[in-house]
Order: C-alpha cells, then sequence, then structure tokens
C-alpha cells in the first residue's frame, strides 16, 4: 500500500482546483489483483467549507457509476453492482479536500479509465481523469525428479500473470539453465500462465525457477534441492 499512498500525496496538489468543464491531464496508478488501492482526486476548499457532489464513474461500464456521494452522503444504489461494498471514500478527510476513491479486492476487470467529477451549485464542474492498470502475479510451483533414464527433470508452473512474464531456470551461480520452450496459456480474464520444463545431466546443488515481469515490476521465485543421485 504504501507506494499508492506516497503517489496520491505527490498527486492531490496537482488534481485540485476548480476548473471549467472537460478533463485535466490524466493520471496513472498500477495495482496487483488482490491488492487494496486509492485513485487521487481532491478538491480546493471554498470559502463557505461547501462539499461537493462527487461522482465517480468508470468508462465503458454500465451503469457507470462507483461511487456517488452527495448531500453529505454516499448513494449506494447508484452504484454498479461489480463494486459493491469495495468503493468508498476517506470520509474522515473530506473537509480536507480529499475524495480519492478507495478501491479493496482490485479485481482484473477493474482495469480501465476512471473519471472524478466534482460538481458544484455556483462553480464550475471539476474532472479529473485517473487510469487504473491492474496486472496479476502468482507464486511458481516446482517439481525437480530424477527420471528412470537418467538426469534430473525440471518443471515449473506459474498461474495467473498479467502482463506475460518471462521465466527461467537459474542453477545454485545464478546462471541461467538451458530449457525447453516455454509453455503459455491465456484464459478469458486476460491472465497467463506459463510452463517451463528442462533435463539437466550430472546436476547437483540448487535449482530456482524465477517469474519475472518487468512492466508491473513483480518478480517470483522458488527455489529446490536437487536429488542425489
Amino acid at each position: 500500500m504504501l507506494p499508492h499512498l506516497l503517489l496520491l500525496a505527490a498527486l492531490l496538489a496537482a488534481c485540485s482546483g476548480p476548473r471549467e468543464d472537460g478533463p485535466s491531464e490524466t493520471v496513472q496508478v498500477q495495482a496487483l489483483a488482490g491488492d487494496d488501492i486509492l485513485l487521487p482526486c481532491s478538491y480546493r476548499v471554498p470559502p463557505s467549507n461547501e462539499l461537493p457532489t462527487v461522482e465517480w464513474s468508470k468508462k465503458g461500464l454500465e451503469p457507470n457509476v462507483v461511487l456517488l456521494y452527495r448531500d453529505g452522503c454516499e448513494t449506494p444504489e447508484m452504484k454498479n453492482p461489480a463494486f459493491w461494498y469495495r468503493t468508498s471514500l476517506v470520509t474522515k478527510e473530506l473537509t480536507l479536500g480529499n475524495i480519492s476513491l478507495r478501491i479493496g479486492d482490485v479485481r482484473l476487470s477493474d482495469a480501465g479509465s476512471y473519471r472524478c467529477t466534482r460538481l458544484w451549485k455556483n462553480l464550475p464542474r471539476d474532472v479529473t481523469e485517473v487510469q487504473l492498470v491492474v496486472g496479476a502475479a502468482s507464486e511458481p510451483k516446482l517439481s525437480v525428479t530424477r527420471p528412470a533414464g537418467g538426469g534430473v527433470a525440471l518443471q515449473c508452473t506459474a498461474d495467473c500473470w498479467l502482463p506475460e512474464p518471462r521465466i527461467s531456470f537459474l542453477d545454485g551461480r545464478g546462471d541461467v539453465i538451458e530449457a525447453d520452450e516455454p509453455k503459455r496459456d491465456q484464459d478469458a480474464r486476460g491472465c497467463f500462465s506459463v510452463g517451463l520444463t528442462a533435463t539437466l545431466q550430472d546436476a547437483s546443488g540448487r535449482v530456482t525457477c524465477r517469474v519475472h515481469q518487468a512492466d508491473i515490476n513483480q518478480t517470483r521465485e522458488v527455489e529446490e534441492t536437487l536429488p542425489e543421485t
């Protein structure tokens, strides 16, 4: 959560202040499936201390409202069912100008373009767009066996990564082990499952399976001791 909170702090000033109709510059937030995150949005508190009506919506969603706050309270009946019990505002900070959207248990389907609209009685509406990028990562599974024909057989699999990751075997010195061509499958959610196999001769020590995705800065590793001959 810390990187998301730091991002929020850096962006609050940039997102504040009334504007004419039309969105401000789009902010991008990255998350992993299962995270709890904040989409940043704020307003400059007017001299009257008036709270705006706040509508968070998602492009391409029908109905598109993921949170509506007006007259001092949330209006849950307006919320898209996919976001029931998962979206909220930081209520204790509303009077300070913070109307960031909290999304709990982020899903891959949450990725997309969000719009934070502030509506005032006597001021132009104020709009901020936030692009949410959702990735996925999981722990790999590594099996090490000694087949009857000799040598050591390695097999590593990793389920539901997004974007597609790289998978590799490393020996005890951290050098890449030559392996077969990686296998991959993509499911209806867009998740990639990857697998890698290799056969070693006269191997000993330890072996690591590494799965890495640079775009979301995620790496997962699993290590096993090679069986004795």
